[in-house]
């Protein structure tokens, strides 16, 4: 088989044993296949040159030829079925097959002894047949030479040999000396055409076998990247739990801490301190982010509204940003533009977008564009920053990318800011196109769909710290499995006026209960001994109906995200800022009442 087709295997991933074999099997099964399907026109056939021949040849010639014609087509067919089941190689059974078309090849072939009782048109007619059968033996046979030689040679001989010897009816004798050569001629050609479609039939092979065997390499590889990211995510889920605990912890003794210090000179201590841990809150929260958008956790409110606003929101927020680091900030926006998204996301992209291109801009100015292209709006952002090497384009997407951040300058964020535009983007169906050269600033274009219908002017509130309520005289219990977060959690509640219970574990929480019932339970999510806090409130309430219950995690699982969110309860993610744990208990209480 390999000396039939000479194919440059030198990129290929498979062996040609390998090929071989699925040749042989692809030969095998072919063959097997056709001799039903091709025995019926040639039986057909038989019939029809036995009616031409039965005038001129003797009628037990003709019944015999015909029947040894139908049998050997009976004898082929019954031979494809059952070489399968030898239990051998492909390649093997394919070195027994080869003689196979042997039985109807010798079988057409005797009709060469009718020539001499033939008219010079039946021996036109016959050869027409054989040719047409031998013409076809090449689409049979996949060109595979063993296979095709078994059937043209005594075929195709036999016809040539008929020629040159049988004298014709008429005196054109040397019409029939010149059939000789043409022949030939035609075997010749028939031989090539084989082999050119057995190098095809090969070659067809083996490109499957290397795209089945790719396609295989790919499978395994998107395997182990979708095996990596997911044992990403569990990390940074590990991680940011075990990091919001004690800062969880931290904060909520330095809220208590705050409460009771007065000196001026220390309260600018304090202030240091608060920066610093809304920083690394902030920073904690866009880890939040990305864990909620990869669980599906963020709903969308699609709606028609005007950009213009938002735009200029933006701006007013940007503007003194911009100012200090010595930057312009321009908008040029038509007041008639009108989007159609979600105004709190599309805002939350636009943002970031802002954000980061204040941030990496040294010098110069940043540009907001707004206009309307081809049925879309576009809102482009310009800086004047060190730009981008066409190279890192879609890398700086990615997940903790920074391109002129070697030194990890916390103020310039984690790196996952066009991250979350990124995802963003694709939740909104929007179109994101960066163009950046290196010393030419960077543009990033937003394609946004055209909003159309009636217009809602709403815009989303600007993020702000809420205003601490008072705080109503209430009993609560604390369910967390640190000690820590229930120490921290004591001395800000006390100092708030509340009664504090803690307890560790849900059989503690229910114990320390059965005799006085609290006002309102604040559970952390995840619990020591696969304990949950959910499970925990719903054993809680089974005691005393319609209890309030804050779940409060420092998880960022996708998984446990869902969870939290199923449970129906109200969700605080660690670490908690003293204003927000104290108006969320004040609502809790509220709906209660």
């Amino acid at each position: 088989m390999q000396a039939d087709a000479s194919i440059n295997l030198a990129h290929a991933s498979v062996s040609p044993e390998q090929i071989d074999e699925a040749v042989a099997e692809e030969l095998l099964a072919q063959n097997e296949t056709l001799s039903l399907r091709t025995s019926v026109p040639i039986a057909l056939v038989v019939l029809f040159f036995s009616a031409v021949a039965w005038s001129t040849t003797p009628h037990s010639w003709v019944i015999m030829w015909a029947t040894g014609n139908w049998l050997a087509l009976i004898v082929r067919h019954l031979s494809w079925r059952l070489l399968p089941r030898t239990g051998v190689s492909a390649r093997r059974r394919l070195s027994i097959a080869r003689w196979l078309p042997l039985i109807p090849g010798l079988a057409n072939a005797t009709a060469v002894f009718f020539f001499p009782h033939l008219s010079d048109a039946a021996k036109t007619i016959l050869t027409l047949i054989m040719a047409a059968l031998t013409t076809g033996g090449i689409n049979t046979s996949a060109g595979y030479m063993p296979l095709y030689m078994s059937y043209m040679l005594p075929v195709m001989g036999s016809l040539t040999l008929a020629w040159g010897v049988t004298p014709l009816a008429s005196s054109e004798q040397w019409l029939g000396k010149a059939m000789v050569p043409m022949m030939l001629l035609f075997s010749v050609t028939m031989v090539a055409l084989a082999r050119g479609s057995f190098r095809t039939f090969r070659l067809a092979i083996a490109k499957r076998l290397n795209e089945g065997l790719l396609n295989q390499q790919l499978r395994v590889a998107l395997e182990q990247a979708e095996s990596a990211n997911a044992a990403k995510t569990r990390f940074l889920a590990s991680a940011s739990h075990d990091l919001r605990q004690p800062l969880h912890s931290l904060s909520l003794f330095f809220a208590t801490l705050r409460l009771q210090i007065t000196r001026p000179d220390n309260i600018t201590l304090l202030d240091h301190i608060d920066q610093a841990l809304s920083a690394l809150q902030s920073q904690m929260n866009t880890l939040l982010d990305m864990s909620k958008l990869d669980a599906g956790m963020v709903k969308l409110e699609w709606q028609n509204f005007a950009l213009p606003p938002l735009l200029h929101q933006l701006r007013s927020t940007y503007q003194p940003v911009a100012q200090q680091r010595g930057l312009a900030l321009h908008l040029l926006c038509a007041d008639e533009l009108r989007v159609n998204s979600d105004i709190e996301q599309l805002s939350r992209v636009l943002r970031n977008l802002l954000d980061n291109a204040v941030k990496y801009t040294q010098e110069g100015e940043v540009s907001i564009e707004a206009f309307e292209d081809a049925g879309h709006v576009k809102v482009r952002v310009i800086d004047t920053g060190c730009g981008i090497p066409p190279a890192l384009h879609k890398q700086v997407f990615e997940e903790f990318f920074q391109v002129d951040n070697p030194e990890r300058d916390r103020n310039r964020g984690l790196g996952l800011g066009l991250s979350i535009v990124r995802r963003l983007a694709a939740l909104l169906y929007l179109e994101l196109a960066l163009d950046s050269e290196p010393g030419q600033g960077t543009a990033i274009t937003l394609t946004i769909p055209k909003g159309t219908g009636r217009v809602q002017e709403a815009l989303p509130e600007p993020e702000a710290r809420e205003a601490q309520p008072s705080m109503p005289l209430c009993q609560v219990l604390v369910l967390d499995d640190e000690a820590a977060v229930r120490a921290g959690m004591e001395a800000l509640l006390q100092h708030m006026g509340c009664v504090v219970m803690l307890a560790a574990s849900t059989d503690e929480a229910l114990h320390i209960t059965m005799e006085r019932q609290p006002d309102l339970v604040l559970a952390d999510l995840r619990l020591r001994n696969t304990e949950s806090g959910i499970n925990a409130v719903e054993q809680l309430r089974a005691r005393y109906p319609n209890l309030p219950a804050i779940i409060i995690t420092g998880d960022t699982a996708p998984d446990r995200l869902k969870q939290a969110q199923a449970a129906g309860l109200p969700v605080l993610h660690k670490p908690v800022a003293a204003d927000t744990l104290m108006a969320a208990i004040a609502a809790s209480l509220e709906a209660q009442d």
